[in-house]
């Protein structure tokens, strides 16, 4: 894809928002607290028509679970995260299961593709790490590098309550995801990622979506604060 030298107000979307996933030692909890995850993944390579032939990018690729899934699958796969110790840690289960997976490390606006369009772009629980101004600048990136008619598939903490229902609605999420300490993800975390990080409501971002060129062909919503949508490029 090429592209034009950034302008000096473009953000840096390599620092790091939230936790701090440059410890390893974070990303291996990070790791056990999303569980096992094949199926899930083996069966969103297979709705998205990944097999021998097809190329996918994914955003946020984190510990590698999809990437290995979509590899796999006989799929060109290209895994893009913005920590290091993320990709050291993905890389080197992917080379254990001896598949084949281009990993860089990048984020949704510092990312450069080379080859052909994409068949398919994949995000889960990434896109938050942007402002809004910011993932509208991403899903537009994303439409770019997508061939006509390929699928996007985007899964994160939407927010589908009112803004004026928002103490509500974000405790009611809190209090029924939240795990105890070194039992998964713990108030804290999702305390600290409404806090610090960057989660939108659900009629912002699929009007962004559309802006940017996706017709939503499925949309899932569960909780009030997490949200999937199987988008289409025009």
């Amino acid at each position: 894809m090429a592209e034009q030298p950034k302008p000096d107000w473009w953000y840096d979307d390599l620092r790091q928002v939230g936790l701090d996933f440059d410890d390893p030692g974070a990303v291996a909890v990070y790791d056990r607290n999303q569980g096992d995850r094949t199926a899930e993944n083996e069966a969103l390579a297979a709705r998205l028509g990944l097999g021998p032939g097809r190329l996918v990018v994914e955003f946020g690729c984190g510990t590698g679970s999809f990437a290995r899934a979509a590899a796999r699958a006989g799929a060109g796969v290209r895994a893009v995260d913005v920590s290091a110790a993320m990709l050291a840690f993905a890389e080197e289960r992917t080379r254990r299961e001896g598949l084949a997976v281009a990993f860089h490390r990048a984020g949704f606006l510092s990312y450069r593709h080379d080859g052909g369009p994409a068949d398919a772009v994949v995000s889960q629980f990434a896109l938050h790490h942007l402002p809004d101004f910011w993932k509208g600048q991403a899903l537009a990136r994303i439409a770019a590098l997508l061939r006509p008619g390929g699928l996007f598939y985007l899964r994160d903490v939407v927010f589908g309550f009112a803004p004026a229902a928002a103490r509500e609605g974000v405790e009611a999420w809190i209090g029924a995801v939240a795990e105890p300490e070194g039992a998964g993800f713990t108030r804290a975390d999702f305390a600290g990622h409404v806090r610090d990080e960057h989660s939108t409501y659900d009629f912002l971002l699929e009007a962004l979506l559309q802006r940017c060129g996706f017709e939503i062909e499925e949309r899932w919503q569960s909780l009030g604060a997490y949200a999937a949508y199987l988008c289409r490029r025009r």
